[in-house]
């Protein structure tokens, strides 16, 4: 009979992924007001409210603009400057980032600037989830699939360290399925790359 390895995530940071262009949207999602906060603003907040975690933030295009706008708090700034190669490239590089540092992290929980439906309980549900189960990964689900937000543990980073283009983590949670607990995330779904997607998140935002 295989012996499960059980997981055990101690001392975790979080990598915010807010390096893309938004070409269809046609100006940077990052910098797009919603209940009175830019929307990179509101996730550090949002993310800073569910954990204790130190944040690295990967940017790359409009860099100096987003940066600009950021609050006052202690954040790891990671730019990458080859972000035209896709979210394969900032993944690794943030993921780079915390395999390196002085702190001996064994955990990187990983997320994406434009799921505006994230919640500071989908987080903590998260990680709670990963300390019950022990896995190697937790990720949300949504649409028939795991992505992010998803928690790492170090034994994963080898894999997201040689990620390239536009590959996500996707694939790497898709890949490790028997060391994977999920967490159901139905309006993970939803994300903002069109004018329109900005106009119904404010229309939802209007009724709360």
């Amino acid at each position: 009979m295989d012996t499960v390895h059980q997981y055990k995530i101690d001392n975790c940071a979080v990598v915010i992924i807010a390096a893309g262009e938004s070409k269809r949207l046609g100006t940077p999602k990052q910098l797009l007001l919603v209940e009175e906060d830019i929307l990179l603003n509101r996730l550090i907040k949002i993310v800073q409210g569910a954990v204790n975690f130190p944040i690295y933030l990967v940017l790359g295009a409009n860099a100096e603009k987003i940066k600009a706008q950021l609050p006052n708090v202690n954040l790891n700034i990671v730019e990458n400057t080859e972000w035209q190669e896709g979210m394969g490239s900032s993944i690794r590089l943030g993921v780079q980032a915390v395999a390196s540092s002085a702190n001996k992290y064994d955990g990187v929980l990983i997320l994406v600037c434009d799921q505006p439906y994230l919640t500071q309980q989908a987080i903590k549900d998260l990680v709670t989830l990963q300390q019950l189960k022990k896995t190697a990964i937790a990720a949300s689900f949504y649409a028939n699939i795991a992505g992010t937000p998803a928690l790492f543990h170090a034994s994963v980073f080898p894999d997201l360290l040689v990620l390239k283009g536009d590959q996500g983590a996707k694939r790497i949670i898709q890949e490790r399925d028997q060391e994977l607990a999920k967490l159901q995330f139905e309006k993970g779904v939803l994300d903002i790359d069109t004018p329109e997607d900005y106009q119904q998140l404010l229309k939802e935002a209007s009724k709360q």
